[in-house]
């Protein structure tokens, strides 16, 4: 009886490693279906998320002094200065969502076309500091104010072009690199000003305009059902610089130039659902 049981189990065992050879020998039967993508197929891909600013000045840094002297020996200088602020110092992290529609070109690349909208809310922060120093009627003077500074809430939409090149096309997780330009559309962005005697409102900044933007990112997509998957994506975008509005700021000096730039240099986090037609 032993000898017959130890029979069946070194049966079973040789079976159990044939089935296994052919299984890493020969692909799934439903490798097909996974093939990502398939050259002339379409498939859609919705993602919301976020990025984080890693750079760029959102507002470059200004400053100006003045001298008033009214007699000998008493003498008032003001100085008034801006630190630069990058998108992270001036607004809250972003939201954002987006579509891509994409069409396979190979058997291991895709082009997509890609709409996206992003916001921000608005945060508090130090916009100007105003020293005043000197002496007047044989009395030293020493006063130092921070005004507080608020821009509207940053809201933006726009379209790019691109390209994903997968690394595996048939296993269940699939990673994949993509680059992609886009053209953007920001709001009107007006800075307020909060002081001791009340808010300076309405000081035109940057204009309602277009700007560029590229990007590389890397992923993975992972099945959940043959047409769906589930995936996360980072990578790096840049985006150019903004219109200024100078309606304003036109005659103050270093002022004028403290929205001469705009870039924005940040790194995505978007989880997105793809669902192939």
């Amino acid at each position: 009886m032993i000898f017959v049981m130890n029979k069946i189990f070194c049966f079973i065992a040789l079976l159990s490693l044939y089935v296994l050879g052919q299984m890493l020998i020969i692909p799934p039967i439903f490798a097909e279906d996974r093939k990502r993508p398939t050259a002339g197929e379409f498939s859609l891909m919705p993602k919301i998320g976020t990025d984080f600013t890693i750079g760029g000045d959102f507002v470059k840094s200004a400053s100006e002094s003045a001298t008033l002297t009214f007699r000998p020996g008493e003498i008032i200088t003001a100085a008034i200065s801006a630190d630069s602020q990058d998108f992270d110092d001036v607004y809250e992290n972003p939201f954002k969502i987006g579509v891509n529609l994409n069409l396979g070109l190979t058997d291991n690349t895709e082009a997509f076309l890609g709409l996206k909208y992003m916001r921000a809310n608005a945060e508090n922060f130090d916009a100007l500091t105003i020293d005043v120093a000197g002496t007047f009627l044989g009395a030293a003077i020493n006063a130092s104010e921070v005004l507080t500074g608020k821009f509207d809430d940053y809201r933006e939409f726009g379209f790019g072009v691109g390209a994903r090149h997968f690394l595996n096309r048939y296993d269940a997780f699939t990673p994949y690199v993509s680059l992609e330009g886009e053209f953007t559309h920001n709001n009107e962005i007006e800075l307020d000003l909060t002081h001791a005697l009340g808010t300076i409102s309405g000081i035109e900044f940057y204009e309602d305009a277009w700007k560029a933007s590229v990007g590389f990112g890397c992923g993975f997509l992972f099945d959940v059902t043959d047409t769906i998957s589930a995936g996360v994506e980072t990578g790096f975008n840049y985006s150019f610089g903004m219109s200024d509005d100078d309606t304003v700021l036109n005659g103050t000096g270093s002022f004028e130039n403290t929205n001469d730039d705009g870039d924005r240099m940040s790194v995505p986090l978007m989880f997105s659902v793809r669902m192939k037609f």
